[in-house]
């Protein structure tokens, strides 16, 4: 299982942060763009989409940076920390996503955008305390339950990664993604981590 490695498992999430960033470049440019599909909505709306993409790709791509070159390499704090990350991208997303939908499209209410937001939030900070306890040194039934979640939720996203590989055109990122997930899911099954979450 060496290719699925920190070392490769860093790289991919640098990999990812950098197609998440142009991504977020080519939203901007093409809201300057006389395109028809796309004039339902403003240049706010994809330039502050574009900022959340951006924040995350920044968050992604330090985290890779850190696996990559060994700053992180608990197995434990490497899993904490990467469920950490997910959470704060979830709120950020879905503040940035609420904010450009109440500016940036006409037929959203502002109280539609202002539930989103909410909703992201709320998500965000449950993802947060899941990771918090991971790592916090305690081996609860709580502990078991997080594991069991995790390994499922790490196994659909295995099938969707592979998903991703098969329509060509998201290969890259899908092996990004395959990369990415398995490894996770091999810090998951590791003995340590397993006995650090009481199973």
């Amino acid at each position: 299982m060496a290719f699925f490695s920190a070392k490769n498992a860093g790289l991919a999430f640098m990999i990812l942060a950098v197609v998440e960033a142009i991504v977020a470049v080519l939203m901007i440019v093409l809201s300057f763009m006389d395109i028809e599909d796309l004039k339902k909505y403003s240049t706010a709306y994809f330039i502050i989409v574009a900022v959340g993409a951006l924040i995350a790709a920044c968050l992604y791509f330090t985290f890779g940076k850190k696996v990559r070159d060994g700053e992180i390499s608990n197995k434990i704090d490497i899993l904490a920390q990467y469920v950490k990350i997910v959470g704060i991208v979830t709120i950020v997303g879905g503040i940035c996503g609420a904010i450009a939908e109440a500016v940036g499209l006409d037929e959203v209410s502002f109280g539609a955008a202002l539930g989103g937001a909410v909703i992201s939030i709320i998500l965000g900070l449950i993802i947060m305390f899941i990771a918090s306890k991971i790592n916090d040194g305690k081996q609860t039934t709580g502990d078991k339950i997080i594991w069991i979640i995790l390994l499922v939720l790490f196994v659909l996203l295995i099938i969707a990664a592979v998903g991703e590989i098969i329509t060509i055109i998201g290969a890259p990122v899908g092996i990004c993604d395959l990369i990415i997930y398995v490894f996770m899911l091999t810090l998951l099954v590791d003995p340590e981590v397993k006995s650090e979450m009481n199973m």
